[in-house]
């Protein structure tokens, strides 16, 4: 009479209805996430510190600046510099004409050589009487200086009479230079330059100095100003100037660091609104229809290629996150004053590389795109900075690969170094000015940087933002991999049959997902786990009986079938106590999926005429990815494989065409076969991504894999003992 125990038929099971809430709990919060990102990204995009308010006029700037935004104003200042040039144009000055000067002013020089030769040549004076009156001659516009006279008296006749005519001629050829019509600053450029430079050309030393002196003190304006009618046309003129009207686009220079500060500078940053931190509603509105977009664009990629990513808010949380970080810093850098080329130094890439490391390339080449683009918002002119975050971005994703060891990271930091110095290099041979060639050795430094500081971050903080999203790394799938785990330590001791078939299962999973570009390393690792709940009671499982009785043996068959069943529940909560990552967990809840426990059902439906199929099958849920499918599949060939070896009831191609083997007896190619298209009958692989030509490889690969277990031996025959 075979018992039943009833405790095991009180499985906790969760109903559809509450499966369902559960996942429009998950939808609704994936778009509240989605909806806060953009809200986030657009406050990152408008929300702005003022610049330092005591900016001042001649001071150098302390940052390079650049406008944020197209901006069109009337410039005061240029209005009034235009209007002072046009002011002070000397067609504006009015002057008032004396004709009658310049031969005044001739026939006194005339007078006064007159004179000097007349004290000259009067006999009764002697030299020195002739220089006492040539100082006493009362003549206003030139008093005789005792030099002067000492030179008329000691010059020889024809000395003097060049004098003379020098003098007169000197006088003339100014008043024809400017067409007899003097003003004051005229006088003052004859007198300082040109008639010294004509004197010097005709007569030299003392002769020159005496024409000098005799001649320039007759040289008299005569077109004065007319102030009121000057004032007059000065004020027409400056009204005649129409308001400079200045445009400002995106990106455009307004000082550089270092450079002065002038009041054109400031009223172009307050045209800006750069000063009082005001912001522009349209310029708020424009970004904000841009942060929008980007963060429909993203959420809209997850929600329908990336349902994983959907339904899991610790993981968008994470990827969010690091975008908004980075932006967060790219607003940041474009605030300080760092120059040109230090921003080039910020590994911005970092959060790319951590996004691929964590999920996936797609993801993370969507989010190198979505940050360019928005980085463009922040600081329009930094071409170059979007420029290298893409092409650096997009390289070291590639680079990195499944980052599956540290030296990936260090290959995808020497990608992004590379890159980031190809695109600066780039731009200087393309235009000289977005980059001088004293600034390329430092950004090709900064390069080094760049790349080095994103390496390191991205490895530093792979395992810790993996346990944060919930992903699983291949650093902690190695560490999880160690016998030492406690876990697997168990499994070992308590059911060693279990352990073997769990590393057996590992190689058929890890050979298939490396055939079609599956994580291998993860199967592997699930692969141990997977049968970890039979610790618990390792002698109801064949794996682990040896010589013992079957236990089932005393039980009924719907009893045996959930006491097997139930080795996926305790499999789920030992490994929920020891901590292990999500994916895990999620193999040893898929790796029998809703399978039926066929040999259980069939005892039940020989003794009984009424079955509930229900009480035979596995809690599931099925297989949601290619690895929970290649796993579940690999621990049925396995299984089913070794009871058939151990039954006798396996052959090989020959001894089937030979007649040998049992009744019944299959190829392991039959068996591979069969169990994969009776779990492609029975829907258990319905929800998994796998496809047609990858199952056709998988089988492939399981086949490969097991005739390296359960190729043919040689018998050994005994020993021979030769006696004499």
């Amino acid at each position: 009479m075979r018992r039943r125990w009833s405790f095991w038929h009180n499985r906790r099971t969760t109903p559809a209805p509450a499966i369902a809430e559960s996942v429009l709990y998950a939808e609704r919060m994936f778009w509240l996430l989605t909806f806060s990102f953009g809200l986030i990204a657009w406050l990152i995009l408008v929300v702005r510190a003022p610049l330092d308010p005591n900016l001042q006029v001649g001071k150098p700037s302390p940052v390079t600046i650049q406008a944020s935004h197209d901006a069109r104003y009337y410039s005061a200042t240029r209005t009034e510099e235009a209007r002072t040039r046009a002011e002070s144009d000397p067609s504006t000055v009015v002057y008032t004409r004396d004709t009658a000067v310049p031969t005044q002013q001739r026939n006194l020089l005339s007078e006064l050589l007159t004179t000097a030769t007349q004290i000259r040549d009067d006999p009764t004076l002697s030299a020195n009487d002739q220089r006492v009156r040539l100082t006493e001659l009362p003549n206003s516009t030139l008093v005789i200086t005792a030099t002067m006279a000492d030179t008329i008296v000691t010059l020889s006749e024809d000395q003097w009479k060049s004098v003379r005519q020098l003098g007169t001629d000197l006088y003339d050829m100014a008043m024809r230079e400017y067409n007899f019509a003097l003003t004051d600053q005229d006088v003052k450029n004859l007198r300082e330059r040109s008639l010294p430079y004509w004197a010097a050309e005709r007569a030299d030393g003392a002769m020159r100095d005496l024409v000098i002196s005799l001649t320039t003190p007759f040289l008299k304006a005569n077109q004065l100003v007319d102030e009121d009618a000057t004032r007059k046309r000065k004020q027409e003129a400056r009204e005649a100037i129409q308001p400079v009207d200045v445009q400002l686009l995106q990106g455009e220079s307004i000082v550089r660091a270092g450079d002065l500060i002038t009041p054109d500078v400031l009223e172009k940053l307050e045209a800006l609104g750069e000063l009082e931190g005001e912001l522009n509603i349209m310029r708020v509105l424009g970004r904000g229809i841009f942060a929008w977009l980007a963060a429909s664009i993203l959420g809209g990629y997850l929600a329908t290629t990336r349902k994983h990513v959907r339904r899991s808010r610790r993981y968008t949380l994470v990827i969010y996150s690091l975008t908004l970080i980075t932006l967060a810093l790219a607003r940041m850098l474009v605030g300080l004053p760092l120059g040109d080329t230090w921003p080039y130094a910020f590994p911005l890439g970092a959060a790319v590389l951590l996004i691929a490391a964590l999920f996936d390339s797609g993801i993370a080449l969507l989010v190198a795109i979505v940050l360019s683009f928005l980085i463009a918002f922040i600081d329009g002119s930094s071409f170059g900075l979007n420029a290298a975050l893409l092409l650096s971005s997009t390289a070291g994703v590639f680079a990195l690969g499944r980052a599956n060891r540290s030296l990936r990271f260090l290959i995808a930091g020497l990608a992004l170094t590379a890159v980031v110095a190809l695109v600066q290099i780039a731009l200087w041979t393309t235009s000289a000015s977005q980059i001088s060639p004293q600034q390329l050795p430092m950004i090709l430094a900064m390069s080094l940087v760049n790349g080095t500081l994103a390496s390191i971050l991205a490895l530093g903080l792979y395992n810790l933002l993996g346990q944060l999203a919930g992903v699983v790394t291949p650093f902690q799938l190695m560490e999880l991999s160690n016998p030492t785990q406690p876990l697997l330590r168990k499994l070992i001791r308590e059911a060693p049959g279990t352990y073997y078939h769990s590393v057996t299962v590992g190689n058929l999973a890890e050979s298939a997902a490396e055939l079609i570009g599956a994580d291998a390393l993860l199967l592997r690792v699930a692969a141990y786990y997977h049968d970890v709940g039979k610790s618990a009671r390792p002698y109801f499982y064949t794996d682990n009986q040896n010589d013992r009785e079957n236990v089932h043996n005393e039980l009924d068959p719907r009893t045996s079938a959930q006491i097997i069943a139930d080795h996926v529940r305790e499999g789920v909560n030992m490994a929920r106590a020891a901590h292990l990552p999500i994916q895990i967990i999620e193999f040893i809840q898929t790796h029998h999926g809703t399978s039926i426990i066929q040999h259980f059902y069939q005892m039940a439906l020989r003794e009984q005429d009424s079955v509930d199929v229900a009480d035979f099958r596995y809690p599931g849920p099925k297989p949601q990815t290619r690895e929970h499918a290649i796993l579940m599949l690999a621990d049925s060939v396995e299984a089913t494989v070794r009871s058939k070896s151990q039954h006798g009831k396996l052959v090989t191609p020959r001894q089937r065409a030979s007649g040998q083997g049992q009744p019944g007896a299959q190829t392991l190619e039959e068996m591979v076969s069969f169990i994969i298209d009776e779990r492609i009958r029975s829907g258990q692989l319905d929800e998994s991504p796998l496809t047609l030509h990858e199952l056709a490889c998988i089988r492939q690969a399981f086949i490969t894999t097991l005739q390296g277990i359960y190729h043919p031996r040689v018998e050994y025959a005994p020993q021979l003992v030769k006696t004499t």
